[in-house]
């Protein structure tokens, strides 16, 4: 296998990953509602995004039976790229969603709890980390994020207490509005989860060894 191959192959995986960079600034865009933040762009983005994962499946099998002897880090880059490449494909579904809740909000003039666009700006920048991290095995760059995700999950627990609070007391309405928005939350931490992964996973590759939370010790 000609060494060009796997950085093409890692090129793939990159482009995806902007894709997905892009659908969540746009999601981001609409929680803070942005006239001209776009729903359509997200929903056809998440096509285009489930077709390229595809692609790099089939391209990994591929490279893989050609049966040739690979280099450790060649044989981690091919396997772990293509998990990398689920993560952030499911990055995009959950960033579609958050993105419907958001253009409700938007079309019935709700107020969006500021938690939400400032949770999503910090995923935002993780996910830019995570494929800076990817494409230049920037070790430390992977620290970084598991940092950025503790961020993300006390927003999380902030705005969930907040919006349970007083739950039971509210009209109907009112706690229809406040369950969407703990969905919301909830599909930011888990961006922000698999973020995560992405940086750990990039991290392996580049150095062939786990790294664990700080605090979980999860790999």
């Amino acid at each position: 296998m000609k060494p060009e191959a796997i950085t093409l192959f890692k090129e793939d995986v990159l482009a995806l990953g902007r894709m997905v960079d892009r659908t969540v600034e746009e999601m981001l865009r609409m929680l803070r509602k942005e006239p001209s933040a776009d729903l359509h762009f997200i929903e056809s983005q998440e096509e285009k995004i489930n077709d390229a994962y595809q692609e790099i499946e089939e391209k990994c099998l591929d490279l893989l039976v050609e049966k040739e002897t690979l280099p450790a880090k060649d044989i981690r880059t091919l396997f772990v790229s293509t998990t990398i490449a689920s993560k952030f494909e499911r990055m995009a579904d959950h960033a579609n969603r958050v993105a419907r809740i958001g253009s409700w909000a938007r079309e019935d003039n709700l107020d969006i709890p500021p938690e939400l666009p400032e949770m999503a700006a910090v995923v935002h920048k993780m996910v830019q980390e995570a494929l800076l991290c990817f494409i230049t095995d920037a070790e430390q760059k992977a620290h970084e994020i598991l940092h950025r995700d503790s961020e993300v999950d006390y927003l999380d627990d902030v705005l969930s207490k907040k919006l349970l609070s007083d739950l039971g007391s509210q009209d109907s309405d009112s706690a229809q509005m406040r369950a969407q928005f703990l969905f919301c939350a909830r599909f930011l931490e888990r961006m922000g989860d698999l973020t995560t992964s992405v940086a750990k996973r990039s991290y392996f590759i580049a150095t062939g060894k786990r790294l664990k939370s700080e605090a979980s010790g999860i790999v």
